[in-house]
């Protein structure tokens, strides 16, 4: 998927209807190695092949992929490569809690943004880590009393999960978690 927005990318940007008319975009293209020219042309087939509304979307996605920083596009880039490394079933797992989060009222999103920035990289790390050691079940009963918890026991929770691991205890009791 990163390859074919990259490709249609260089596509909306180099060989646009109205650049394809003209020497500029076609310069752009003839600089390209054979291979690379025959995988833009798939690639722009694909685009064409697309409903006109997604066709804009594409575009629009890639306008705006143009107008980031190259670091920022250097970190996408090895995001998607981690993401296609993945098992299906855990790139299912994580989609799903993605339209979960979707879901949410923008206010709780935004809450839960601010909340896990103020942990630091480590306790961020640290905190994936005990979740992922955890069986499903127990993972489970911990979003859903996540959930449940108002603003004030989830900083609570927080800072009680800071002290175990200051402490050096990874995983809460039963009891503690609720």
């Amino acid at each position: 998927m990163a390859l074919l927005l990259l490709g249609l990318g260089l596509w909306v940007g180099w060989a646009s209807p109205t650049e394809a008319q003209g020497t500029k975009g076609r310069d752009r293209v003839d600089k390209l190695s054979p291979v690379e020219r025959d995988w833009l042309e798939k690639q722009s087939k694909a685009l064409r092949d697309l409903p006109p509304e997604e066709q804009q979307r594409v575009r629009k996605n890639l306008r705006h992929w143009g107008q980031l920083p190259e670091e920022q596009r250097t970190q996408l880039r090895a995001r998607w490569q981690e993401w296609q490394q993945l098992p299906p079933e855990q790139r299912q797992r994580l989609k799903q809690r993605y339209e979960e989060f979707q879901r949410l009222p923008p206010e709780e999103r935004q809450r839960l943004r601010e909340e896990l920035q103020r942990l630091s990289p480590e306790e961020r790390k640290r905190l994936r880590d005990t979740l992922r050691r955890l069986p499903p079940e127990e993972r489970q009963r911990l979003r859903e009393a996540w959930r449940r918890a108002s603003p004030d026991e989830r900083q609570r929770l927080l800072e009680e999960a800071r002290n175990r691991g200051s402490a050096g205890s990874e995983r809460p009791s039963a009891g503690e978690a609720r």
